[in-house]
């Protein structure tokens, strides 16, 4: 019998998830939950519709006050929302 490497459950569901081309999907709905968490409840009930692409993400938001206290924040909202999903994938934020 030979013998395998040894790897962890994680590394597996990871390699399943790229090979599958479900990686890319997960990692957008890790980025919405995020979003909401950075923000805060009440402000994502605001939030009509998000996309992210190419390190854009792109936030549609009701609020036209809202638009504009987030928008003055861009920096700090991305940073946090690069602490949160553990690595930098948003370069860009588009609020709209």
């Amino acid at each position: 019998m030979k013998k395998q490497e040894t790897r962890t459950l994680q590394d597996v569901l990871e390699q399943t998830l790229r090979e599958t081309g479900l990686y890319e999907g997960l990692e957008v709905v890790r980025l919405n939950n995020a979003w909401d968490t950075v923000i805060g409840p009440a402000a994502a009930k605001e939030c009509l519709s998000r996309s992210f692409s190419e390190g854009v993400y792109k936030v549609k938001i009701r609020s036209g006050v809202l638009r504009c206290q987030l928008d003055m924040q861009k920096t700090v909202l991305r940073a946090r929302l690069n602490t949160q999903m553990g690595k930098s994938i948003v370069t860009d934020l588009i609020l709209y």
